[in-house]
């Protein structure tokens, strides 16, 4: 299923996304429960995976720092703006040289899954709100000098340009401060920047300063709505654990609907095994969600779903992970 840009638009220019805590569930500034991810090493098999179809889906171009340059996402959707003169080292110094420069565009919910950066990490905390987080884009902008430096800009010198058919002022810009084991886990913290929109309200535009994961997001409000807490089990060999498992819920928002929103269970209790999400994270009531649980064991990918309706403190077991390939499971993902 192709996600329009409201849904879940998350854009990679070297970098990862997880939607963010907002100011309806934990405060901007707070770092979110520890999770599952936060606990295991950068590269463990999940991670890598992640890592893996990043890299394979990553586009990358050079420019010279003094002229400045340009990319553009394979989807057209999303272009970095680079004028002459304007990355600095990090002494402060003036970028002369070749510059790289990487993007990696997530407009599917497979991009989101496997990429590990799902649309959001929280739907509603509280009772009688919410909807969950809606994207305008998500985006991990890198640039490197020859020698492998990470590079920043002068104020106004880089500006990302995110297409949209609805420009919406109450969208916010957000950073991810990457967790240790990046592509799984961000704490986000809001930048006072606004974005700002393009020609005929067309585009969002920001000014990108420094290598990070930038989202474009807004709560959704669905008034009325009931929220649980919930946790997924798995029946598979004890081998599927936290460091080579990953566990997606995906559903349909109240508003706008016939889009899909991901995120991710990122918490996770050893014995007896479950995941199950952080506190800002509940469900709606009634809704019906799909669990997906994506392991990479031994070099094998397997997968397993379950679909149910949503229930108070509710416990879902996906009963089969079968093998698969990472085509096929693609495909699935983009299918729910």
């Amino acid at each position: 299923m192709k996600l329009t840009q409201l849904a879940v638009a998350a854009l990679f220019v070297g970098m990862t996304f997880v939607a963010c805590e907002k100011d309806k569930k934990l405060s901007s500034m707070t770092k979110k429960p520890v999770s599952a991810a936060e606990t295991e090493k950068a590269d463990d098999p999940i991670s890598k995976l992640f890592r893996s179809y990043v890299a394979q889906n990553t586009s990358t171009t050079q420019f010279n720092a003094l002229d400045g340059g340009e990319l553009v996402s394979s989807n057209g959707n999303v272009t970095v703006s680079i004028a002459g003169s304007v990355l600095t080292r990090p002494d402060g110094s003036l970028e002369t040289g070749q510059v790289t420069i990487r993007m990696f565009v997530a407009d599917e919910l497979a991009d989101n899954g496997l990429g590990g950066l799902p649309t959001q990490s929280a739907f509603g905390a509280g009772q009688g709100f919410g909807g969950g987080i809606v994207n305008a884009g998500s985006m991990n902008i890198e640039m490197f000098n020859d020698q492998g430096e990470a590079l920043e800009a002068l104020d106004g010198g880089v500006v990302v340009n995110v297409a949209t058919s609805d420009f919406n002022p109450q969208m916010t810009l957000w950073r991810g401060v990457p967790s240790v084991n990046q592509p799984r886990d961000n704490v986000w913290v809001r930048i006072p920047t606004p974005v700002t929109p393009g020609p005929g309200g067309q585009s969002y535009n920001f000014n990108w300063d420094r290598n990070g994961r930038y989202n474009i997001d807004m709560f959704n409000d669905c008034p009325g709505v009931q929220f649980t807490n919930h946790r997924v089990t798995i029946s598979a060999t004890a081998a599927f654990n936290q460091s080579n498992t990953q566990v997606y819920v995906v559903l349909e928002p109240c508003n706008p609907q016939g889009q899909k929103i991901i995120f991710s269970l990122d918490m996770y209790n050893a014995s007896p095994r479950w995941w199950f999400a952080n506190p800002g994270a509940n469900l709606p009531i009634g809704y019906t969600v799909t669990y997906v649980a994506i392991t990479s064991y031994n070099g094998q990918l397997f997968y397993g779903s379950a679909t149910t309706i949503v229930t108070p403190s509710m416990t879902t077991n996906i009963p089969v992970m079968m093998p698969t390939t990472l085509a096929a499971l693609t495909a699935y993902l983009n299918s729910l």
